[in-house]
């Protein structure tokens, strides 16, 4: 029951984080002290990478005074030391089929690359932050990196209720032998002529550790 619970806590929270990480690193990008946004990203990438679960009783008992607040979080480590997550939007695309409005957070896409200036080695989850609700039949996503093809159908049930709802389908793993540098990840989903996907972002992720039965 635990496990259940805690999957289904995971899939609530983990869009609502990587909205909130995507809006931090837009800020950060234009903020003249970066110290407070580079101390809350990498709280938010620590809890994604730890599955993304949010005690909120404990920090609702912590903004309330009934408990101490937690320790200042120690400095980030640097990016190339490591990274527990990387948030890919639309808007940080090098290329999008067909062309999004510039003022949108999210796009439909036939095909869709980013390039990725860095990334260490190790096994990644990609999991894809989504939206489709027009799907008659399964859609095939193809994912392209460092000569690896991951494939995933999105099933005709995992469609949205709404171009509004978005939910998070795990496209599968990423094993890197070594550092990654100026490397090109490029999504294609289905008929690039007639797409039906729309993508809210895609995270790079450590994967979760496993949950413990108690």
């Amino acid at each position: 029951m635990e496990t259940i619970y805690q999957k289904g806590l995971s899939a609530r929270h983990i869009p609502l984080l990587g909205k909130y990480l995507l809006e931090l690193q837009r800020q950060a990008a234009t903020a003249t002290d970066k110290s407070a946004y580079d101390a809350e990203i990498a709280r938010i990438q620590q809890i994604i990478s730890a599955g993304g679960v949010l005690d909120l009783i404990a920090t609702q008992q912590a903004q309330s005074g009934t408990m101490p607040m937690p320790a200042p979080m120690p400095v980030p480590v640097p990016i190339e030391q490591k990274q527990a997550l990387i948030a890919l939007s639309p808007a940080l695309a090098q290329n999008v089929v067909p062309t999004p409005p510039t003022d949108e957070q999210s796009a439909t896409v036939g095909e869709i690359a980013w390039r990725i200036e860095f990334i260490a080695a190790g096994t990644y989850d990609i999991l894809l932050h989504y939206s489709c609700p027009e799907l008659a039949a399964p859609l095939k996503i193809v994912v392209e990196c460092n000569g690896q093809t991951l494939e995933k159908e999105l099933e005709v049930e995992r469609a949205t209720q709404d171009a509004q709802t978005f939910r998070i389908l795990r496209l599968g793993s990423l094993a890197l032998t070594s550092d990654l540098r100026g490397e090109t990840l490029r999504l294609v989903a289905g008929d690039k002529s007639s797409p039906k996907l729309i993508v809210k972002s895609l995270l790079i992720t450590r994967p979760r550790p496993p949950l413990l039965n108690p």
